[in-house]
């Protein structure tokens, strides 16, 4: 995996002899690969928190990876396509923190979690697996491909958010001035801040925590799309703004 990002090269699957066979094993994989790579961590993405990405990917519930700082990038942003595989876009909403959420025996509450957030942003989710069939390889290596992310681009940032409500936020995204699909903030289980929610609480389970200063992205509010060369991905959400990504050759 490790070896296939760095050459942006896709895989067909892992070696049968260790293919992850548990959403345990998948976890496994991405917190080995932690060793071999140098990038800061940025912060988390949240997987399948909808239902249709959940039916599409045969999951039974959301899953986390992890964003490195060298690919978090701010609106407009400009990729080059030679640094991708094969990129595609969700419009989401993010959050950065202003205080730790560390492990604990505890589950945290919703109320105690948006207590540790700072801002909120729109985002883009930069989906980058490395694998060929992103649908067919299933859940479990999609979890090992550190949640099948590449990147993500930020809107501004926005302090006064808890004025909003971000569950009933429309999302739209365009490609090309297209409209491709729109989406509000109940998608990512039921509001954004539930996602963040859950993701304090998977990962303090296995002995993880949240920092102050990381972002976590919450969940496609749009679907997936792909980006192709030569094309601009705008994603509008209301009360935050607009994010957009362009790919070029």
């Amino acid at each position: 995996l490790h070896d296939a990002r760095l050459a942006r090269r896709a895989l067909a699957a892992l070696p049968p002899d260790c293919a992850p066979a548990s959403t345990g094993d998948g976890y496994a994989i991405q917190e080995a690969w932690l060793d071999r790579i140098d990038w800061p961590l940025a912060g988390y993405k949240i997987g399948c928190t909808s239902d249709h990405a959940q039916a599409m990917l045969r999951a039974d519930g959301p899953f986390p990876g992890r964003v490195f700082a060298p690919f978090v990038f701010d609106s407009p942003a400009r990729l080059v396509a030679g640094d991708w595989i094969r990129p595609a876009m969700e419009g989401e909403f993010a959050f950065r923190l202003s205080a730790d959420l560390p492990p604990r025996a505890d589950p945290y509450g919703r109320e105690e979690v948006e207590a540790a957030v700072a801002t909120a942003h729109a985002a883009i989710e930069i989906v980058d697996t490395r694998f060929a069939d992103f649908v067919g390889i299933g859940v479990h290596s999609l979890i090992a491909d550190m949640g099948a992310n590449g990147g993500l681009v930020l809107g501004p940032p926005v302090a006064d958010w808890r004025s909003l409500d971000l569950g009933a936020a429309e999302v739209v995204m365009t490609i090309d001035g297209v409209e491709k699909a729109r989406g509000t903030g109940a998608e990512a289980l039921g509001h954004p801040l539930a996602a963040l929610t859950w993701l304090a609480n998977d990962l303090s389970a296995r002995g993880y925590g949240l920092e102050a200063g990381q972002v976590v992205t919450t969940g496609t509010c749009t679907q997936i799309f792909p980006l192709p060369v030569g094309s601009t991905a705008v994603a509008t959400h209301a009360g935050l703004g607009r994010v957009d990504v362009s790919l070029e050759a």
